[in-house]
C-alpha cells in the first residue's frame, strides 16, 4: 500500500509514512489551534508526490505522521479483500467517505476483526456490535482534538482498526503487542486508559471541565455499556455532569443483556420508523433551544408552573422514551433515544446534531446494538471458536484442563451440603463457565452483582449479619475497588465474609489490567483478616473447608487462574487446617525456601534444579501470610544459613510480614540472611504466563539462580539462566 496524504483547507495534514518499523506506533505531533467546526466532507486524498502533498509539510496549525500500515497481503494471505478499509488508514479518511461506503466499510471490518480474531479465545461479539456506532463516532469528531474514551475494552477493536493500528491486531494481548484495551502509551486516539470499566464518564467530565476553565473548545465523548451501568461511580459521575452542566456527549450502548434472565425474557424496546422520527427531532438544536426557552418562561410565571411543565415533561418524555429513560434526566443529562446502533444513518444525523449544540449541557444518546449482528455464517465460526463467551483464560493451555476454580466449585459443593446456611457472592466483569455450576445448583443462594463490587462486600457482610455463611468471590484485580467496605464494613466489625480471591498474581495474556498483584499486601494490613493461599489444588479444598468454619472474624485465600498442578481429579473431602500453621515440605540445609500460595511450586522446581548441582535446599509451604507461623519461621531461620521467601505478589506483602516478625525477634542479628523474592515495582505487560514468570523473577530458574549466587556460585546460575 503506497503512502498517502490527506490536506484540507483548515491546515490539517494527515501524512502516513511506509512502515510499522517496530511494534509499536510512533506518533509525532504539533498542534496550535483547531477550529470546532470544520467542514471535512471537502477533503481530499491526495498521493505522495502531489504539489498538495509537498507543500503540506509546511503546515503551521496541525501536523501529524501516522505509521501507515504495511502490506496487508503479506500478513494475511487468506482475508477477505477490503478495498474500502485498505483506503483508512487514520479517522481522518472517514471524512470523504458517503454513508453507502461507510456501511461497505462496516462489513468489511467485521470480515476483518473475524478472521484476526478468531484465534483468540475472548468473545468478538461485543466490537462486532459496535462497528457502526464507532464508524459513525469517528466521521463525526475529529479524534484526536475530540476525546473519545471507552469503558469497556472488548468494544474497542475496531476503534483500534481506525486509528492505525490494524497491522498489530493479530498480535492484540500477546508480548510486545497491542493491549486488549485502551492505552494512552499506545496511541494518542485513546484518550484515557480503560481499566474494568465504569471510568469513563468521570475522566470524561474532568476532561470537559478542564477544557472550559482552558477556554477550548474540544467536544468529549464517551461510550458506555449495559454493565459499565451495574457500577456506583456511573451514576456518582453522571450526577456531578448534571451538576456542573458543561458539554459533553455519554453514548449508553445497550446490548440489551442483563444479569437477570427474567428481565431479558421482557419485550424488548422496539426501534420503528416513528422512533427514528423522534429521535433526530430531540437532538436538533432548534427542539433543544424550543425546551430551554420553554424552561425559562415557566421560572419567570411561577414556581409552581414551573414545576407542573417539568412534571409534565418528563412524563411525555418517559411516555416516548423506554422504560428507565427518565432516570439520566433526574441525573440532570438530556436523554435522546433509542437509537438503532447498526443504523449509519440515523447515528451520524444524531451525533451530528448533538456535536454542533453549544452551551447545552451533558447529554446521554441511548444506542441500541445486537451482540449477534452479523452475517450468519461469520457467527456461526464465532460461536465455534469461542464456545465460552466473555471469559479469557489465557493462563490455561488450549487443551481442556481441570482448572483451580473447577476445584472450587467442588469444594463449594461438598460444604454447601454440610453447611446448609453457605450463600454465594459473584462480584466482577465476566464470570467463569466454572462458577454457572454453582449459579444453576444453588439458584436461591447464588447472587451475581456484576461489576457492583463493593455492594457485593457490604451485601455479603449483611448477609454475615443475618446469620449465613457467606462466600464473596471477586477477582483480585476487582477487589481493590471494594477495599473501603472490606474495611469498614466486614474487618473493624470483625464480621465473617470468606473471600475467595480468584485470579491472584500474573494472568497472562490479559495483562497488567486483570493482573491480581496487591491483594496479599492489602488484604494482609487488616487487623482482624486471616490471610492464606494454597500451594495446590488440594490445598484449595483444605482452605475452602477452613473458611466455612471460620466465623469470628473475616477471612481469604487467593488462586491462581489457570491450570491446577496436577492432572488427576480425584477430589478429596476437605480438611480444616490449624490457623496459622505451614508445612515443610522438602528437608535440606543451608538454604531454605518459603514459599507463599502458587510460588512453592516454583519453589520445589528450583529444588529440583539444584539437587542436580549437589545442592540440598529445604522447601517450606507458608500457608498462612496472616497469622504467620512464627514457629516455623524460628525453625527456619535457626537451621539455615539463608531464608529466601517467594510469593507472586507486590512489594509489602508476605514478605514484609516475614521481615517484620524476624527484624523484631533478632533472627537477622544472627547468622542468617534473608532475601525476598517478589513482583517487580511495575506493571508486567502482556504475554505467556511463563514469559511473564521469567519477566518478572518468579520461574524456577531464578529462584535456583538466587540460591546459588548465595552461595558464591555465580557462574553456574549465569549459566542456569542461559
Amino acid at each position: 500500500m503506497g503512502s498517502a496524504v490527506a490536506q484540507c483547507p483548515h491546515g490539517i495534514t494527515s501524512h502516513s509514512t511506509g512502515n510499522l518499523g517496530q511494534n509499536k506506533l510512533g506518533y509525532s505531533s504539533r498542534c496550535s489551534k483547531f477550529p470546532c467546526q470544520l467542514d471535512f466532507a471537502r477533503f481530499g486524498l491526495l498521493h505522495q508526490g502531489s504539489s498538495a502533498a509537498s507543500s503540506s509539510d509546511h503546515s503551521t496549525e496541525f501536523g501529524r505522521r501516522i505509521n501507515a500500515v504495511p502490506d496487508m497481503d503479506d500478513m494475511f494471505w487468506d482475508k477477505v479483500p477490503t478495498p474500502l478499509l485498505d483506503m483508512v488508514e487514520n479517522p481522518i479518511h472517514l471524512k470523504n467517505l458517503s454513508v453507502q461506503e461507510l456501511k461497505g466499510l462496516a462489513s468489511e471490518i467485521r470480515s476483518e476483526l473475524s478472521c484476526i480474531m478468531s484465534e483468540k479465545p475472548n468473545s468478538l461479539k461485543a466490537s462486532l456490535a459496535v462497528v457502526e456506532l464507532t464508524i459513525a463516532i469517528h466521521h463525526v469528531f475529529h479524534a484526536p482534538v475530540d476525546k473519545i474514551l471507552w469503558d469497556v475494552g472488548e468494544q474497542t477493536y475496531a476503534h483500534k482498526i481506525l486509528t492505525g493500528r490494524r497491522a498489530l491486531m493479530r498480535m492484540m494481548r500477546q508480548k510486545n503487542g497491542l493491549s486488549g484495551f485502551t492505552s494512552r502509551f499506545e496511541s494518542e486516539y485513546d484518550s484515557f486508559g480503560t481499566g474494568h470499566g465504569c471510568n469513563s464518564v468521570s475522566a470524561g467530565l474532568g476532561m470537559a471541565i478542564a477544557r472550559d476553565i482552558k477556554g477550548k473548545r474540544d467536544r468529549v465523548v464517551t461510550v458506555i455499556s449495559n454493565a459499565t451501568t451495574l457500577a456506583g461511580q456511573v451514576y456518582e459521575a453522571m450526577s456531578n455532569a448534571g451538576y456542573l452542566d458543561s458539554n459533553m456527549i455519554v453514548i449508553l450502548n445497550d446490548s440489551r443483556r442483563s444479569l437477570h434472565p427474567k428481565i431479558e425474557q421482557e419485550p424488548k424496546t422496539s426501534i420503528t420508523a416513528l422512533s427514528s422520527t423522534l429521535i433526530k427531532i430531540q437532538s436538533s438544536k432548534s427542539f433543544r433551544k424550543f425546551r430551554e426557552a420553554a424552561k425559562g418562561i415557566t421560572k419567570r410565571i411561577g414556581r409552581g408552573m414551573h414545576e407542573l411543565a417539568a412534571k409534565f415533561d418528563e412524563y411525555a418524555r418517559g411516555m416516548i422514551g423506554p422504560q428507565g429513560s427518565t432516570l439520566f434526566e433526574e441525573l440532570g443529562l438530556y436523554y435522546i433515544g433509542p437509537v438503532d446502533g447498526h443504523n449509519l444513518e440515523d447515528l451520524i444525523c444524531v451525533l451530528q446534531q448533538v456535536s454542533s449544540l453549544d452551551s447545552m449541557g451533558p447529554v446521554l444518546i441511548h444506542v441500541i446494538t445486537e451482540d449477534n449482528h452479523q452475517d450468519a455464517e461469520c457467527n456461526e465460526k464465532i460461536e465455534s471458536d469461542n464456545p465460552q463467551e466473555g471469559y479469557d483464560d489465557s493462563v490455561s493451555s488450549s487443551v481442556q484442563t481441570r482448572t483451580y476454580s473447577d476445584c472450587l466449585v467442588d469444594s463449594l459443593l461438598m460444604e454447601a451440603e454440610k453447611h446448609k446456611d453457605i450463600v454465594l457472592v459473584h462480584a466482577g466483569m465476566e464470570m467463569e463457565p466454572s462458577f454457572q455450576v454453582l449459579q444453576e445448583t444453588f439458584a436461591d443462594r447464588f447472587f451475581d452483582v456484576g461489576m457492583a463490587e463493593q455492594h457485593a462486600v457490604t451485601f455479603s457482610a449483611g448477609l454475615s449479619r443475618g446469620g449465613l455463611r457467606p462466600f464473596c468471590i471477586i477477582p483480585s484485580t476487582f477487589l481493590q475497588r471494594a477495599y473501603d467496605q472490606v474495611v469498614h464494613d466486614v474487618d473493624r466489625q470483625k464480621i465473617p465474609v470468606r473471600f475467595v480471591i480468584t485470579s491472584a498474581g500474573l494472568v497472562g495474556n490479559s495483562g497488567p489490567v486483570y493482573c491480581g498483584a496487591f491483594d496479599v499486601t492489602f488484604m494482609s494490613c487488616l487487623p482482624n483478616m486471616i490471610v492464606m493461599a494454597p500451594s495446590d489444588e488440594d490445598e484449595l479444598v483444605d482452605m475452602v473447608a477452613t473458611a466455612a468454619q471460620i466465623d469470628d472474624r473475616p477471612v481469604c485465600f487467593r488462586y491462581p487462574r489457570g491450570a491446577i498442578v496436577r492432572t488427576d481429579h480425584f477430589m478429596h473431602p476437605g480438611i480444616p487446617l490449624e490457623i496459622g500453621k505451614g508445612r515443610v515440605l522438602v528437608e535440606g540445609k543451608e538454604v531454605a525456601l518459603l514459599g507463599y500460595g502458587a510460588m512453592v511450586q516454583n519453589c520445589l522446581k528450583a529444588q529440583a534444579l539444584l539437587s542436580r548441582l549437589g545442592i540440598e535446599v529445604t522447601v517450606a509451604d507458608a500457608r498462612f501470610c496472616k497469622p504467620l507461623d512464627t514457629e516455623l519461621l524460628t525453625l527456619l531461620c535457626e537451621n539455615h544459613k539463608f531464608l529466601i521467601t517467594v510469593e507472586e505478589g507486590s512489594i509489602g506483602g508476605f514478605a514484609s510480614h516475614v521481615a517484620q516478625f524476624i527484624a523484631l525477634n533478632g533472627h537477622l542479628d544472627g547468622t542468617v540472611k534473608w532475601r525476598p523474592i517478589v513482583l517487580p515495582d511495575s506493571y508486567i505487560e502482556n504475554g505467556l504466563p511463563e514469559e511473564q514468570l521469567a519477566r518478572a523473577g518468579l520461574s524456577g530458574h531464578h529462584i535456583a539462580a538466587t540460591v546459588l549466587r548465595l552461595l558464591g556460585r555465580v557462574r553456574e546460575a549465569l549459566l542456569l539462566m542461559c
